[in-house]
């Protein structure tokens, strides 16, 4: 793997505390709801994301020539359940506590996505290694949340 992609993947990984401690402000200090707060950061998402098509002047394909499955098109619902449930904890378990779960539960699917090339993935199998890995990766989370 290109080792400026594995780099990019770890800064971006650095946003996901940011974006939760952010929603969590609005929450306390404006809307009161996590909902909202996550609708607000959706919307300014949106907003962000039609500039960027716009000005790079990426074309939107139509929808009639389409052949994706439907069940690829409820990954928005999963991000926003994923994104309000996040804004909801955040305040109340801290970061430490929110991401070391978010992240254990990221790689426990994720192994098994590999292993079977669920949803496109490549077929990657579980090995003793991996399955080690993520043994630790629990333990740190474990610690981390304990300590």
């Amino acid at each position: 793997m290109h080792i400026t992609l594995l780099f990019l993947a770890l800064i971006v990984g650095t946003f996901m505390p940011l974006q939760m401690g952010l929603n969590a402000i609005i929450t306390q200090q404006w809307s009161q709801s996590a909902p909202i707060a996550s609708l607000v950061s959706f919307f300014v998402g949106t907003i962000s994301l039609t500039l960027f098509v716009v000005a790079t002047r990426i074309p939107i394909p139509a929808l009639t020539t389409s052949t994706v499955p439907w069940y690829a098109w409820f990954g928005g619902i999963l991000g926003a359940v994923g994104v309000t449930t996040l804004t909801y904890l955040a305040p109340r378990i801290g970061a430490i506590a929110m991401l070391s779960l978010l992240i254990c539960g990221q790689f426990i699917s994720s192994i098994v996505f590999d292993h079977f090339g669920l949803l496109g993935y490549p077929l990657r199998p579980v090995t003793l290694m991996r399955v080690c890995g993520i043994v630790l990766l629990i333990s740190g989370a474990y610690l981390v949340n304990r300590y």
